[in-house]
Protein backbone atom coordinates (compact mmCIF):
# COMPACT_ATOMS: atom_id res chain seq x y z
CA UNK A 1 0.00 0.00 0.00
CA UNK A 2 1.46 3.26 -1.22
CA UNK A 3 0.56 6.58 0.88
CA UNK A 4 2.93 8.79 -1.18
CA UNK A 5 0.97 11.46 -2.98
CA UNK A 6 0.83 11.23 -6.42
CA UNK A 7 2.76 14.19 -8.62
CA UNK A 8 -0.88 15.59 -9.85
CA UNK A 9 -1.98 15.56 -6.00
CA UNK A 10 1.25 17.22 -4.96
CA UNK A 11 0.27 19.70 -8.09
CA UNK A 12 -2.87 20.08 -6.72
CA UNK A 13 -2.04 20.67 -2.94
CA UNK A 14 0.30 23.96 -4.14
CA UNK A 15 -2.69 24.90 -6.02
CA UNK A 16 -4.88 24.94 -2.81
CA UNK A 17 -2.66 26.35 -0.78
CA UNK A 18 -2.11 29.26 -3.33
CA UNK A 19 -5.91 29.49 -3.55
CA UNK A 20 -7.14 29.41 0.01
CA UNK A 21 -4.36 32.04 1.10
CA UNK A 22 -5.98 34.18 -1.28
CA UNK A 23 -9.38 33.47 -0.80
CA UNK A 24 -9.67 33.41 2.89
CA UNK A 25 -6.75 33.95 5.09
CA UNK A 26 -6.99 33.86 8.85
CA UNK A 27 -7.95 37.69 8.64
CA UNK A 28 -11.18 37.09 6.86
CA UNK A 29 -12.04 34.36 9.91
CA UNK A 30 -11.26 37.42 12.42
CA UNK A 31 -13.30 40.01 10.89
CA UNK A 32 -15.98 37.61 10.22
CA UNK A 33 -16.09 36.69 14.24
CA UNK A 34 -15.76 40.71 14.64
CA UNK A 35 -19.14 41.33 12.46
CA UNK A 36 -17.06 43.26 10.01
CA UNK A 37 -17.67 40.94 7.00
CA UNK A 38 -20.18 38.48 5.64
CA UNK A 39 -19.44 34.88 5.41
CA UNK A 40 -17.30 34.46 2.58
CA UNK A 41 -18.27 32.20 0.41
CA UNK A 42 -15.35 31.50 -2.35
CA UNK A 43 -17.65 28.56 -4.10
CA UNK A 44 -17.62 29.59 -7.70
CA UNK A 45 -13.72 29.97 -7.71
CA UNK A 46 -13.47 26.70 -6.40
CA UNK A 47 -15.74 25.67 -8.84
CA UNK A 48 -13.61 26.90 -11.48
CA UNK A 49 -10.89 24.83 -10.11
CA UNK A 50 -12.70 21.71 -10.46
CA UNK A 51 -12.88 21.55 -6.70
CA UNK A 52 -16.65 21.11 -6.07
CA UNK A 53 -17.48 18.21 -8.09
CA UNK A 54 -14.39 16.02 -7.41
CA UNK A 55 -16.57 12.94 -6.70
CA UNK A 56 -19.19 14.35 -8.61
CA UNK A 57 -19.02 10.59 -10.68
CA UNK A 58 -17.84 12.16 -13.97
CA UNK A 59 -15.35 10.53 -16.35
CA UNK A 60 -12.76 13.76 -15.35
CA UNK A 61 -13.58 13.27 -11.43
CA UNK A 62 -11.26 13.03 -8.96
CA UNK A 63 -11.08 11.02 -5.73
CA UNK A 64 -11.88 11.02 -1.92
CA UNK A 65 -8.01 12.05 -1.55
CA UNK A 66 -8.34 14.39 -3.98
CA UNK A 67 -10.48 16.40 -2.24
CA UNK A 68 -8.65 15.58 1.44
CA UNK A 69 -5.56 17.19 -0.01
CA UNK A 70 -7.59 20.56 -0.99
CA UNK A 71 -9.18 20.25 2.32
CA UNK A 72 -6.09 20.03 4.37
CA UNK A 73 -5.11 23.52 2.76
CA UNK A 74 -8.59 25.36 3.43
CA UNK A 75 -8.00 24.01 7.44
CA UNK A 76 -4.68 25.86 6.96
CA UNK A 77 -6.23 28.96 6.39
CA UNK A 78 -9.49 28.53 8.10
CA UNK A 79 -11.04 29.08 5.37
CA UNK A 80 -14.87 29.14 5.35
CA UNK A 81 -15.27 27.06 2.29
CA UNK A 82 -18.03 24.34 1.63
CA UNK A 83 -15.83 21.68 0.72
CA UNK A 84 -17.15 19.95 3.77
CA UNK A 85 -20.70 20.37 3.47
CA UNK A 86 -21.10 20.62 -1.06
CA UNK A 87 -18.39 18.74 -2.25
CA UNK A 88 -17.88 16.14 0.81
CA UNK A 89 -21.21 15.56 1.66
CA UNK A 90 -23.83 16.83 -0.65
CA UNK A 91 -22.35 15.98 -3.73
CA UNK A 92 -21.91 12.14 -2.84
CA UNK A 93 -25.41 12.26 -1.69
CA UNK A 94 -26.50 13.61 -5.19
CA UNK A 95 -24.20 11.83 -6.99
CA UNK A 96 -25.74 8.57 -9.12
CA UNK A 97 -29.51 9.69 -8.28
CA UNK A 98 -31.47 9.73 -11.28
CA UNK A 99 -34.20 11.80 -10.59
CA UNK A 100 -34.66 16.05 -12.34
CA UNK A 101 -34.34 17.07 -9.00
CA UNK A 102 -31.18 15.57 -7.94
CA UNK A 103 -29.11 15.78 -11.36
CA UNK A 104 -30.41 19.49 -11.60
CA UNK A 105 -29.37 20.14 -8.13
CA UNK A 106 -25.88 17.96 -8.89
CA UNK A 107 -24.94 20.34 -11.35
CA UNK A 108 -25.77 23.77 -10.30
CA UNK A 109 -23.45 22.65 -6.49
CA UNK A 110 -20.71 21.71 -9.15
CA UNK A 111 -20.56 24.25 -10.90
CA UNK A 112 -20.59 26.80 -7.32
CA UNK A 113 -24.11 28.48 -8.73
CA UNK A 114 -26.28 26.75 -5.72
CA UNK A 115 -25.56 27.46 -1.80
CA UNK A 116 -26.21 23.54 -0.59
CA UNK A 117 -26.78 22.60 3.19
CA UNK A 118 -26.74 19.13 4.51
CA UNK A 119 -28.43 19.00 8.12
CA UNK A 120 -28.40 15.99 10.44
CA UNK A 121 -32.18 15.13 10.65
CA UNK A 122 -33.02 15.87 14.84
CA UNK A 123 -36.52 15.68 15.13
CA UNK A 124 -37.32 15.70 11.49
CA UNK A 125 -40.05 13.90 10.35
CA UNK A 126 -41.53 13.24 6.71
CA UNK A 127 -45.68 13.72 6.62
CA UNK A 128 -48.26 11.51 4.62
CA UNK A 129 -48.85 14.92 2.79
CA UNK A 130 -45.11 15.46 1.65
CA UNK A 131 -44.16 17.99 3.58
CA UNK A 132 -41.56 18.44 6.82
CA UNK A 133 -42.06 19.29 10.44
CA UNK A 134 -39.22 19.30 12.88
CA UNK A 135 -35.60 20.72 13.54
CA UNK A 136 -31.93 19.94 12.54
CA UNK A 137 -28.81 19.53 14.37
CA UNK A 138 -26.64 22.80 13.81
CA UNK A 139 -25.90 22.48 10.11
CA UNK A 140 -22.61 23.78 8.59
CA UNK A 141 -23.43 27.03 6.28
CA UNK A 142 -27.05 26.22 7.40
CA UNK A 143 -26.33 30.49 7.33
CA UNK A 144 -26.39 30.26 3.50
CA UNK A 145 -29.84 29.65 3.33
CA UNK A 146 -29.43 27.85 0.52
CA UNK A 147 -30.80 24.16 -0.59
CA UNK A 148 -31.26 21.83 2.71
CA UNK A 149 -30.52 17.85 2.31
CA UNK A 150 -31.47 15.79 5.23
CA UNK A 151 -32.71 11.92 6.01
CA UNK A 152 -36.17 12.52 7.30
CA UNK A 153 -38.07 9.78 9.31
CA UNK A 154 -41.43 8.43 8.02
CA UNK A 155 -44.17 5.85 8.06
CA UNK A 156 -42.68 4.24 5.22
CA UNK A 157 -39.09 4.66 6.90
CA UNK A 158 -36.13 6.84 6.03
CA UNK A 159 -36.17 9.27 3.47
CA UNK A 160 -33.80 11.38 1.93
CA UNK A 161 -35.25 14.56 0.89
CA UNK A 162 -34.44 18.13 -0.63
CA UNK A 163 -35.93 21.66 0.83
CA UNK A 164 -35.63 24.21 -2.02
CA UNK A 165 -33.99 27.39 -0.47
CA UNK A 166 -36.77 29.15 -0.72
CA UNK A 167 -39.34 26.81 0.99
CA UNK A 168 -39.95 28.64 3.81
CA UNK A 169 -37.94 26.67 6.60
CA UNK A 170 -36.55 29.35 9.54
CA UNK A 171 -32.49 29.24 10.17
CA UNK A 172 -31.45 29.67 13.56
CA UNK A 173 -27.97 31.03 13.84
CA UNK A 174 -26.07 28.95 16.42
CA UNK A 175 -23.66 30.78 18.98
CA UNK A 176 -20.41 32.18 16.23
CA UNK A 177 -17.67 30.53 18.74
CA UNK A 178 -16.20 30.26 15.18
CA UNK A 179 -17.99 32.26 13.30
CA UNK A 180 -16.54 30.90 9.74
CA UNK A 181 -18.36 27.73 9.58
CA UNK A 182 -21.73 28.98 9.46
CA UNK A 183 -23.96 26.86 11.66
CA UNK A 184 -27.72 27.01 11.85
CA UNK A 185 -30.36 25.07 12.76
CA UNK A 186 -32.87 25.02 10.74
CA UNK A 187 -36.57 24.40 11.02
CA UNK A 188 -39.69 23.01 9.16
CA UNK A 189 -42.91 23.61 9.48
CA UNK A 190 -44.79 21.96 7.19
CA UNK A 191 -42.51 22.49 4.91
CA UNK A 192 -42.38 21.19 1.25
CA UNK A 193 -39.76 18.72 0.09
CA UNK A 194 -38.42 17.06 -2.49
CA UNK A 195 -37.84 13.15 -1.94
CA UNK A 196 -35.19 11.47 -3.42
CA UNK A 197 -34.58 8.05 -1.83
CA UNK A 198 -36.36 6.00 0.33
CA UNK A 199 -36.27 3.03 2.72
CA UNK A 200 -32.04 1.04 3.07
CA UNK A 201 -30.97 2.74 -0.31
CA UNK A 202 -31.29 6.68 1.39
CA UNK A 203 -29.82 4.95 4.53
CA UNK A 204 -27.04 3.45 2.67
CA UNK A 205 -26.10 6.16 0.31
CA UNK A 206 -26.44 8.44 3.81
CA UNK A 207 -24.41 6.45 5.69
CA UNK A 208 -21.37 6.76 2.95
CA UNK A 209 -21.79 10.83 2.41
CA UNK A 210 -21.80 10.99 6.07
CA UNK A 211 -18.50 8.93 6.25
CA UNK A 212 -16.76 10.79 2.96
CA UNK A 213 -17.76 14.24 4.63
CA UNK A 214 -15.91 13.20 8.48
CA UNK A 215 -12.80 12.46 6.10
CA UNK A 216 -12.97 15.74 4.80
CA UNK A 217 -13.78 17.20 8.12
CA UNK A 218 -10.80 15.13 9.51
CA UNK A 219 -8.39 16.94 6.58
CA UNK A 220 -9.40 20.36 7.14
CA UNK A 221 -8.60 19.69 10.92
CA UNK A 222 -5.20 18.41 9.91
CA UNK A 223 -4.32 21.65 8.11
CA UNK A 224 -4.98 23.36 11.03
CA UNK A 225 -3.32 21.17 13.07
CA UNK A 226 -0.05 21.48 10.96
CA UNK A 227 -0.65 25.27 10.89
CA UNK A 228 -1.30 25.91 14.55
CA UNK A 229 2.09 23.86 15.02
CA UNK A 230 4.14 25.61 12.76
CA UNK A 231 3.38 28.78 14.36
CA UNK A 232 4.14 27.65 17.92
CA UNK A 233 7.35 26.67 16.65
CA UNK A 234 8.06 29.71 14.99
CA UNK A 235 7.32 31.96 18.26
CA UNK A 236 9.04 29.23 20.59
CA UNK A 237 12.18 29.62 18.72
CA UNK A 238 11.59 33.18 18.78
CA UNK A 239 11.18 33.80 21.76
CA UNK A 240 13.53 34.24 24.91
CA UNK A 241 13.87 33.64 28.17
CA UNK A 242 16.49 33.35 30.07
CA UNK A 243 18.85 33.91 28.07
CA UNK A 244 17.81 31.14 25.92
CA UNK A 245 14.82 30.14 23.25
CA UNK A 246 11.95 29.03 25.14
CA UNK A 247 11.48 26.26 22.96
CA UNK A 248 14.35 24.51 24.88
CA UNK A 249 12.08 24.13 27.98
CA UNK A 250 11.15 20.77 28.97
CA UNK A 251 7.89 22.32 30.00
CA UNK A 252 7.07 23.47 25.90
CA UNK A 253 9.30 21.32 24.18
CA UNK A 254 6.87 18.28 24.73
CA UNK A 255 3.92 19.82 24.34
CA UNK A 256 5.45 20.67 20.56
CA UNK A 257 6.51 17.29 19.91
CA UNK A 258 3.65 15.80 20.99
CA UNK A 259 1.29 18.20 18.44
CA UNK A 260 3.93 17.18 15.95
CA UNK A 261 3.07 13.80 16.57
CA UNK A 262 -0.80 14.39 16.71
CA UNK A 263 -0.53 15.73 12.63
CA UNK A 264 1.66 13.01 11.21
CA UNK A 265 0.11 10.63 13.14
CA UNK A 266 -3.62 11.92 11.49
CA UNK A 267 -2.09 12.76 8.20
CA UNK A 268 -1.77 9.05 7.82
CA UNK A 269 -5.25 8.09 9.23
CA UNK A 270 -6.54 10.64 6.81
CA UNK A 271 -5.06 9.38 3.41
CA UNK A 272 -5.85 5.91 4.79
CA UNK A 273 -9.03 6.56 5.42
CA UNK A 274 -10.04 8.44 2.26
CA UNK A 275 -7.99 5.56 -0.19
CA UNK A 276 -10.41 3.39 1.59
CA UNK A 277 -13.40 5.20 0.72
CA UNK A 278 -11.65 5.18 -2.77
CA UNK A 279 -10.56 1.57 -3.38
CA UNK A 280 -12.00 -0.18 -0.03
CA UNK A 281 -15.63 0.68 0.71
CA UNK A 282 -16.06 -1.64 2.86
CA UNK A 283 -13.48 -0.71 5.37
CA UNK A 284 -14.03 3.03 5.06
CA UNK A 285 -16.57 3.41 7.36
CA UNK A 286 -13.86 2.53 10.09
CA UNK A 287 -11.11 4.53 9.33
CA UNK A 288 -13.27 7.05 8.88
CA UNK A 289 -14.27 7.07 12.09
CA UNK A 290 -10.67 6.10 13.49
CA UNK A 291 -9.48 9.66 11.31
CA UNK A 292 -12.29 11.58 12.89
CA UNK A 293 -11.76 10.41 16.37
CA UNK A 294 -8.23 11.65 16.26
CA UNK A 295 -8.44 14.53 14.54
CA UNK A 296 -10.47 16.05 17.36
CA UNK A 297 -8.52 14.70 19.99
CA UNK A 298 -5.25 16.36 17.66
CA UNK A 299 -6.94 19.65 16.94
CA UNK A 300 -7.78 20.17 20.68
CA UNK A 301 -4.18 19.32 21.77
CA UNK A 302 -2.41 21.91 19.09
CA UNK A 303 -4.86 24.79 19.09
CA UNK A 304 -4.19 24.19 23.13
CA UNK A 305 -0.41 23.91 22.23
CA UNK A 306 -0.55 27.25 20.09
CA UNK A 307 -2.31 29.49 23.15
CA UNK A 308 0.31 28.19 25.89
CA UNK A 309 3.29 28.34 24.08
CA UNK A 310 2.20 32.51 23.30
CA UNK A 311 1.76 32.94 26.91
CA UNK A 312 -0.19 35.87 27.85
CA UNK A 313 -0.41 37.42 24.91
CA UNK A 314 -1.68 34.32 23.44
CA UNK A 315 -5.36 34.69 25.31
CA UNK A 316 -5.89 38.01 23.97
CA UNK A 317 -8.36 39.18 21.55
CA UNK A 318 -6.27 40.95 19.20
CA UNK A 319 -3.79 37.83 18.70
CA UNK A 320 -4.73 34.95 15.91
CA UNK A 321 -4.19 31.73 18.33
CA UNK A 322 -7.82 32.19 19.51
CA UNK A 323 -8.90 31.58 16.00
CA UNK A 324 -7.68 28.30 16.08
CA UNK A 325 -8.73 27.80 19.39
CA UNK A 326 -12.57 28.85 18.52
CA UNK A 327 -12.10 26.26 14.72
CA UNK A 328 -10.88 23.40 17.64
CA UNK A 329 -14.10 23.44 19.95
CA UNK A 330 -16.27 24.05 16.73
CA UNK A 331 -15.23 20.78 14.91
CA UNK A 332 -14.47 18.04 17.26
CA UNK A 333 -18.44 18.40 18.53
CA UNK A 334 -19.59 18.30 14.58
CA UNK A 335 -20.97 15.34 12.87
CA UNK A 336 -20.50 13.42 16.20
CA UNK A 337 -18.41 13.96 19.32
CA UNK A 338 -15.31 12.21 20.30
CA UNK A 339 -16.88 9.88 22.18
CA UNK A 340 -19.56 9.14 19.63
CA UNK A 341 -16.13 8.34 16.64
CA UNK A 342 -14.42 6.60 19.64
CA UNK A 343 -17.50 4.22 19.99
CA UNK A 344 -18.01 3.94 16.69
CA UNK A 345 -14.40 2.60 15.90
CA UNK A 346 -14.97 0.01 19.02
CA UNK A 347 -18.15 -0.83 17.09
CA UNK A 348 -16.78 -1.52 13.77
CA UNK A 349 -13.49 -2.84 14.62
CA UNK A 350 -15.50 -5.48 16.92
CA UNK A 351 -17.80 -5.96 14.08
CA UNK A 352 -15.01 -7.12 11.79
CA UNK A 353 -13.34 -9.71 14.06
CA UNK A 354 -16.39 -11.15 15.21
CA UNK A 355 -19.13 -10.79 12.47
Amino acid sequence: MDFQLSEEQIALQDVARDFFAEHSGIENARRVLDGLEDLLDPRAELAELGALGLLAGDDDAGTVLDLAVVAEQAGRQLSPSPLVATAGWAVPLLAGLDTPAASGLLADATKGTVALTVAEPGDVALTAAGTLRGTTQPALDGLRGGAVLTLASSEAGPALVLVAADAGQEIVRQQPLDATRGLARITFADTPATVLATGEAATARWARAFDIATVVLAAEDLGTISEAVRRAVAYALEREAFGRPIGGFQAIKHHLVEAYVYEEQLRSLVWLAAWAADARPGEAPLYAAAAAAYAAEGIEHATYTLVHTHGGIGFTWEHDAHLFWRRAKVDRLLLGDVHDRRARVGELALTAVMP
